[in-house]
């Protein structure tokens, strides 16, 4: 290849270069965990005689920590001294600022995951590419990219082709069909001409470098679903008839619609009318596109039994009053914490978020005593920096990670002219009850570990942020786990646990993954374990609505946090309430939430959610001890 003298690239750190997960605070870096591929793309860079920068918002951070972060996790090495830049990226000024850092330089690339700050450093000058692995051939090929629709042709459907994918400039962001005979990706020309040669059936989406600039959603039309074939009652001409939105819309697919969403606008601008359940997914990369990733653990138990004193503790710590006083706290009614603090709202443009983490993250400190590992794994999402909240209990004696997981953020995005910045969205069944289930399953595992002292694997309680803007939380956590290696076994995901109007207190277990059926498989293992526990903790509900059913699709599919875990290879369930008719024809109707997505979804039945959060507390604690 040719040199790259006079050549600077800059990159982002979190998301980009690394993991990086700050204390319970926020306030000091636990862990700068680099991503096993940077350090040969930095190498080659650095070989071929280009100089190598960061440009980094540390947020409260002191420079002088990310600095010592960079040293301790060994990139500090590949930088040049004089190309380290720290500073605010919501304007184009530190991206200038970095041209002039880069000298007589002839090319200076940022390489980031954040379409907003890539839209900046091109105002800057700069070249861009939304990915390391992109980055040379942005360089070398000095060539548009393009969003690529590739297609396996039919007939060699069952071939291994994903080898001559993963050797091309080419990045995988979505794949489709059973076992994946579809892949959404950004590439180079080139990447997309050898696909035309090796005999892919490749489709280039929207216009040239599109991708430098946008981010790729799935917007599902659940009313055009629902009205059927030639029924003209779809919601694409309210939204994407005329102006830039028309030019948003890249493809019509069996799935939903494929949107690239440009900086600075929102996937919030883009909420589709009758939406159900998990109407949005923003396409990003996954460990392995085929999400089937080699040694992922078995999951489910078989015959689970809790023993009595197990269920003396479940019955004792996890009560309807105690999810109802978690709730008042993050949907309004209650201070969120000690200096008075209302989080009205949790939606990632409102203030409340930002409250939200930092009150989750004291409450899961005072839960644990000591014991839990509270940590914000951040990252960055329409020009913001968000945070995840982990919360850890260390395993003792036996291998492997179990998840309790929900998601913390909320919208009212179905409200008429509903402005997330500064209306209230209490979210109290989306998410605040599944929010609430984690704090109780906390309380009740940390309960359970101190009474009985059984060997068990490591516990994590995790809260998702931007799940309504498409998993995005999720999706980066479960990437960066699956890149890290951890050995997660079971993760079981409360998604809206507080809705039973109609009788029969009906409610759903999803497991369905269409993409693989190894990990879907692994993931019903799961979800039979959690079924085969509700007579024994939560006698009170029926049997679930256990998905998928007699070669129904699940309709959850792709549809909350479980999702992300499964394309990474985990296996993974949701439980919900009613959100689905089915399965089977014999089944009771859905009993949807009227309030989803509205500013009054402001009250639970605790009664209920209670019941379903002792069963996923005990089917945590089964899957960590047996």
């Amino acid at each position: 290849m040719d040199p790259l003298n006079g050549t600077a690239v800059f990159f982002d750190i979190g998301g980009t270069l690394a993991s990086v997960t700050l204390s319970a605070g926020g306030d000091r870096i636990e862990d700068l965990a680099v991503y096993p591929y940077v350090p040969g793309v930095l190498a080659e860079l650095a070989g071929r005689g280009a100089r190598l920068g960061v440009l980094s918002d540390p947020g409260p951070i002191p420079p002088a920590d990310v600095d010592r972060a960079l040293e301790d996790a060994g990139l500090r090495r590949h930088l040049d001294p004089e190309l380290v830049l720290y500073g605010r990226k919501d304007t184009p000024r530190l991206f200038a600022q970095a041209v002039e850092r880069a000298g007589a330089a002839d090319r200076v690339l940022f390489v980031g995951e954040d379409a907003g700050e890539r839209a900046r450093a091109l105002q800057a000058g700069l070249l861009v590419a939304p990915h390391p692995r992109l980055a040379t051939a942005v360089l070398d090929e000095q060539a548009p990219l393009r969003y690529l629709r590739v297609t396996v042709p039919l007939a060699h459907a069952g071939e291994d082709w994903r080898a001559e994918l993963r050797d091309l400039p080419l990045l995988p962001l979505h794949v489709t069909g059973q076992g994946g005979g579809t892949v959404y990706a950004v590439g180079t020309t080139s990447a997309a001409a050898r696909l035309d040669d090796l005999g892919f059936l490749v489709d280039r989406l929207g216009t040239e470098d599109q991708p430098l600039t946008t981010e790729l959603y799935l917007l599902r039309d659940d009313r055009q679903v629902d009205s059927g074939f030639l029924a003209l009652d779809g919601s694409s001409r309210d939204l994407f008839r005329t102006g830039p939105a028309a030019r948003a819309v890249l493809a019509s697919t069996a799935d939903g619609l494929v949107v690239a969403v440009p900086a600075p606008e929102s996937v919030e601008d883009y909420h589709l009318a009758a939406s159900r359940h998990g109407h949005n997914l923003r396409l990003a990369p996954a460990v392995e596109p085929a999400g089937d990733r080699a040694g992922a653990a078995e999951a489910g138990v078989v015959g689970p039994a809790v023993t009595p004193e197990e269920k003396e503790v479940l019955d004792a710590r996890v009560r309807p009053e105690h999810l109802a006083g978690h709730l008042a706290r993050y949907t309004g009614t209650a201070p969120a914490c000690g200096d008075g603090t209302v989080i009205t709202s949790r939606h990632v443009q409102h203030p409340g978020n930002a409250a939200a983490v930092a009150a989750l993250a004291a409450d899961l400190e005072r839960i644990g005593g000591g014991r839990l590992v509270v940590r914000r794994h951040v990252f960055a999402h329409e020009g913001r920096q968000l945070a995840n909240v982990e919360a850890a209990l260390p395993g003792t004696g036996l291998d492997g990670v179990v998840l309790v997981t929900a998601h913390l953020d909320s919208t009212g995005a179905r409200a008429a002219d509903h402005d997330p910045a500064v209306d209230a969205a209490p979210g109290a069944d989306d998410d605040g009850s599944g929010l609430a289930g984690v704090l109780v399953a906390a309380e009740a595992v940390l309960a359970l570990d101190a009474a009985l002292d059984v060997p068990r694997r490591a516990v994590r309680f995790v809260l998702f942020n931007a799940e309504e803007h498409g998993l995005v939380g999720s999706l980066a956590y479960a990437r960066d786990q699956a890149l890290l290696g951890t050995p997660i076994t079971a993760v079981l995901q409360m998604d809206m646990i507080g809705w039973d109007a109609l009788p029969g207190r009906t409610f759903e277990l999803h497991a369905g993954f269409r993409r693989s059926p190894t990990v879907q498989a692994r993931s019903l293992a799961l979800a039979r374990t959690v079924a085969e526990l509700v007579p024994q903790v939560s006698p009170a509900l029926p049997a679930p609505q256990l998905y998928p059913h007699a070669g129904e699709a699940d309709p959850a599919d792709a549809r909350s946090d479980h999702h992300s875990f499964q394309l990474n290879g985990y296996p993974a369930c949701l439980v919900s309430e009613d959100l689905f008719a089915g399965p089977g024809p014999d089944a009771p109707p859905a009993d949807m939430n009227p309030r989803y997505h509205l500013p009054t979804d402001t009250s639970i039945d605790a009664d209920y959610a209670g019941d379903i959060a002792r069963l996923v507390t005990a089917a945590a604690w089964v899957a960590a001890t047996r």
